[in-house]
């Protein structure tokens, strides 16, 4: 959801009929993501699950009558080999404990994907991606976007440690997401950026949220903010300047009322004038 599209698809997957019901009707009560793809193979009038508990970073589990289902985090992605090099994300289903299936979820990237990664290493930031997928999912997305570090299998507690020892070592951390198991995270980065499609909990711990438009934005926002700190500093300099000239001129009556009261308002029509140039920054942003 944040370097993909955002709209996961059930690509395949291999459960019967009734078990199928059953997991997409669990899914539907999930706040997970990917949840979304699987609910959506649900019937209309479909089966209730009852003792329903979500597990962050592990998955969903419910009651059908006497069965137990989870639907989640595979105990053994190996088994999955296949499916994870094509870059999906495989969710088990396991019925009281044993696998009884599996969905291979697909999720295309977004359009402006690379170009975003390429952006932000050109502003000289460099990108890591922490995902709760496996290594192989990760390393195929990641490859196909330009991102080299990667850590993958990551929980939510693991996303909010690796923020913290980037910060350690004297960084500091701009951290995406768009799901609940990144809230945590969001919430310890220095910046915390959230995509406008994801889950209210992690758009609610965001320090800035992606309305419309795709991870370019993240690059835009850099670039803005940079800009715009740059144009404070340039008016207290130029502010500070101005006093430190025309304040003991006016004091030894060396300047006229009426040159002083004309320059101060040059000062302020100047700081207004400078700041306006962030709109041209802004303006000049790929609209996407």
């Amino acid at each position: 959801g944040t370097l993909t599209e955002g709209h996961p698809t059930v690509a395949e997957h291999s459960l019967d009929g009734e078990t199928l019901a059953w997991a997409a009707a669990l899914e539907r009560r999930s706040n997970h993501p990917l949840a979304k793809a699987v609910a959506a193979l649900a019937a209309p009038g479909g089966p209730e699950p009852g003792a329903v508990e979500e597990i962050a970073g592990e998955g969903i589990r419910g009651v059908f009558g006497t069965a137990e289902l989870f639907v989640g985090r595979p105990l053994d992605p190996a088994l999955y080999g296949n499916q994870l090099a094509l870059g999906r994300t495989v969710v088990e289903v396991r019925k009281d404990g044993a696998p009884a299936g599996f969905f291979s979820i697909a999720d295309p990237l977004r359009d402006d994907a690379v170009d975003a990664v390429s952006r932000l290493k050109a502003m000289g930031i460099r990108p890591v991606m922490a995902t709760g997928d496996d290594e192989r999912t990760a390393r195929a997305v990641a490859g196909a976007v330009g991102i080299e570090e990667v850590h993958a299998g990551v929980r939510p507690e693991e996303k909010l440690s690796l923020v913290r020892e980037l910060q350690a070592k004297g960084g500091k951390v701009l951290m995406v997401g768009d799901g609940m198991n990144d809230a945590a995270a969001l919430k310890g980065a220095d910046v915390g950026v959230a995509v406008g499609s994801g889950m209210d909990l992690a758009i609610d711990s965001a320090d800035i949220v992606i309305v419309s438009g795709g991870v370019s934005r993240i690059a835009d926002a850099v670039s803005i903010s940079r800009q715009t700190l740059s144009v404070i500093r340039q008016n207290l300099f130029w502010a500070f300047a101005y006093n430190f000239v025309a304040i003991p001129l006016a004091m030894a009556a060396l300047l006229h009322p009426v040159i002083a009261e004309a320059a101060m308002a040059f000062s302020s029509i100047s700081v207004i004038l400078n700041s306006l140039r962030i709109r041209a920054v802004s303006a000049e942003t790929p609209q996407r």
